[in-house]
């Protein structure tokens, strides 16, 4: 079997879209891709991968520079806007995974990326300086906290959960751009809601059932125990705070 070439890549993708879709079997498709003359674990890799980008979920197994402009370009053409935005979804948490457990930098990719992105037209995230200097260890290959800063990082995630719910605090309903003008505008954390200990490897995030915006100070008090506090268990908290606070000024 010899090198992955353009023309497995572009057979691949439609035979992944046909699995996918429930029109061809998966066994089936494996076996013309072999017949192609591609390697059965690379044409399961692929597949797989395709799938995930589908599904906006981790993939773990890498794929050439080629294919991921590729399927990128195809999702797109083919799914428009929603089908990039779950594809770029799954790059992402793939990158940033990989990179991890490599130490390596995977510069090409992230530039594919990056171009694909520009067309959702998504504002940059802007983070304290010390987040993502926590050191991670991984557990069968991946490490759940580093899946949990994935999925508040990703930029089609967090892009769809403030569509969905603004850009104001969940906790304190805080609106930067109401009380520091056009600096505030847009910003905000995302907090990742899903208890820490379910997530697996079979997770596939829901931006909106999964993610709700939050102020730095309150995803900071948030994430003070682990797993982390609720959003009705802090708002608790600040209410008792405030009243014990009223009441001693009586005093």
């Amino acid at each position: 079997m010899g090198k992955i070439t353009h023309a497995h890549i572009k057979e691949t993708f439609e035979i992944a879209t046909q699995v996918y879709d429930g029109i061809l079997d998966r066994k089936k498709g494996l076996d013309i891709l072999s017949s192609k003359g591609m390697n059965g674990n690379s044409a399961s890799d692929y597949i797989n991968n395709y799938k995930c980008m589908r599904n906006g979920k981790i993939f773990t197994r890498t794929s050439n520079v080629y294919s991921t402009k590729y399927f990128l370009g195809k999702i797109y053409s083919k799914y428009g806007l929603e089908g990039l935005e779950k594809a770029l979804m799954s790059l992402s948490y793939h990158l940033e995974y990989y990179e991890q457990k490599s130490n390596a930098k995977v510069v090409k990719k992230w530039k594919v990326y990056n171009n694909y992105l520009q067309k959702l037209k998504i504002e940059p995230i802007i983070l304290f300086p010390n987040e993502g200097e926590e050191k991670c260890e991984f557990l069968e290959g991946k490490s759940k906290k580093v899946l949990v800063n994935l999925f508040e990082r990703c930029p089609a995630a967090r892009k769809k959960c403030v569509d969905h719910y603004g850009y104001k605090c969940a906790v304190f309903v805080f609106d930067f751009k109401a009380k520091y003008g056009e600096i505030g505008n847009n910003f905000i954390h995302v907090h990742h809601i899903v208890d820490i200990s379910l997530i697996d490897k079979e997770y596939v995030i829901d931006p909106l059932k999964d993610l709700i915006p939050v102020c730095p100070n309150c995803h900071a008090m948030l994430h003070k125990r682990k797993p982390a506090y609720s959003i009705d268990e802090l708002k608790d908290m600040v209410h008792k705070t405030k009243k014990h606070f009223e009441l001693s000024k009586r005093l």
